[in-house]
């Protein structure tokens, strides 16, 4: 073996704490997704409140992740990787057990305020901590394949939340999902630790230094108009994993089974999975602003489609048009709004732009159960499409397709608990 060849560095893909990091990430991804479907039933059936307030007591855990994702991600970069992830994680283990065995509105606000901050803080971690262990040229790839790991936990959680559901209630569901975030914990205290280098930390105590405010507008300003789109996109996320369900319900579809409500999330996960490997390239191609317009426009389209389905094959069919729009949106996203990061904010505006979408995941919630207790589950639906065309003017208006383009790709974001 000549020194050049033992000098270069391994295929991230192929190293134990790549795959370490893509089960944690999966961990996360399908606890969110299992508990979140199950929530408006068991709020309305359980607890007694109504579809406006099931969609307040899912969003709170978005709305928290607003909070928790900036801060995780600038401490981790002033105070370690692994002791940020394992404190949020232990707090999003409380969240769910509070939720299992407090049987109350104030129980359930308690907890998915505890959830969001903790699982929002620990996932958002857990993504800065794969690009900094990821050599510079090795990070497209790696984050590619690791963002396959957030459509798993979407196409996994409904079927698994569903089923437990079914045989022992939502309070099992809960527990059951509290065991995953501790089996989360577990995998990251296993990972090696970043280069400081990578990660800037430092060991003094934490002070406001000299021109943060700046540094964090500095941020802000690179994200903001990529960040409504994705706030738009995962409004459409969030209406759909809290009420699709309930919407199917009430044209006869069961939860359940083959052909019930939780499959149709089955669908749009692998139709995200395999419209990415299929559409790679897409944003390289054709510039990230006009994937993104092309990936809004499948959006509205497939909520519309999903607003007038009576049966899971017409749902299906509007999953998987949000699924295909899904595959190059993120990527195309993160090109735009990382231009103006640098490696010393990177975590942070990780924090930020990814803070977008736990608005837009609340916001989808929130929205969806207030139209749902005043009007019909179609209208929620046809309203959030509508949304992906206003996102869409607002990039089109402040954002310029210029070149060249980023070469860090930044992994899916945290479905804000995604």
């Amino acid at each position: 073996m000549t020194e050049a060849a033992e000098a270069a560095p391994r295929d991230m893909v192929r190293t134990l704490p790549f795959w370490l990091i893509f089960v944690a990430s999966t961990l996360g991804g399908i606890t969110n997704s299992a508990s979140t479907p199950i929530i408006p039933v068991y709020v309305q059936d359980t607890l007694g409140g109504d579809s406006s307030l099931a969609g307040a007591i899912v969003a709170l855990a978005a709305l928290a992740s607003v909070i928790a994702m900036p801060i995780a991600g600038a401490l981790a970069d002033r105070r370690g990787y692994r002791l940020i992830t394992v404190v949020g994680g232990g707090i999003a283990v409380v969240g769910m057990l509070l939720l299992a065995v407090l049987p109350s509105l104030a129980g359930a606000g308690v907890s998915r305020v505890l959830f969001g901050l903790g699982n929002a803080a620990a996932m958002t971690v857990i993504m800065a901590w794969l690009i900094a262990l990821t050599p510079a040229n090795q990070r497209g790839r790696a984050l590619s394949y690791f963002g396959l790991s957030v459509w798993l936990g979407v196409a996994l959680g409904p079927q698994l939340g569903t089923a437990v559901e079914q045989i022992g209630g939502a309070p099992v569901v809960f527990l059951v999902c509290a065991g995953l975030e501790l089996a989360t914990v577990a995998t990251v205290i296993a990972l090696p630790r970043p280069r400081a280098a990578a990660i800037g930390t430092t060991t003094g105590p934490i002070t406001l230094p000299r021109g943060a405010v700046a540094g964090v507008w500095h941020a802000f300003r690179a994200v903001w108009a990529p960040g409504v789109a994705a706030a738009a996109a995962w409004c459409g996320e969030g209406i759909m994993i809290a009420f699709l369900i309930v919407h199917l319900a009430g044209a006869g579809v069961p939860a359940g089974g083959f052909m019930g409500g939780a499959s149709v999330y089955t669908v749009f996960a692998v139709s995200v999975i395999g419209a990415r490997l299929a559409l790679a390239s897409l944003p390289d191609r054709i510039g990230p602003l006009r994937a993104t317009a092309i990936a809004l426009s499948s959006l509205a389209v497939g909520l519309t489609v999903i607003a007038f389905a009576q049966d899971f094959w017409l749902a299906s069919l509007g999953a998987a048009f949000i699924g295909i729009g899904f595959a190059p949106l993120y990527p195309s996203l993160t090109m735009l709004a990382t231009r103006g990061l640098t490696s010393r904010n990177r975590a942070l505006g990780l924090g930020l732009f990814s803070s977008f979408t736990s608005i837009g995941y609340g916001g989808g919630a929130l929205l969806g159960g207030f139209v749902i207790s005043i009007a019909s589950s179609t209208l929620a639906f046809l309203i959030v499409a509508g949304l992906q065309f206003v996102a869409l003017a607002v990039l089109t208006a402040f954002t310029r397709d210029e070149s060249p383009r980023s070469p860090d790709r930044l992994a899916e974001p945290r479905d804000p608990a995604a």
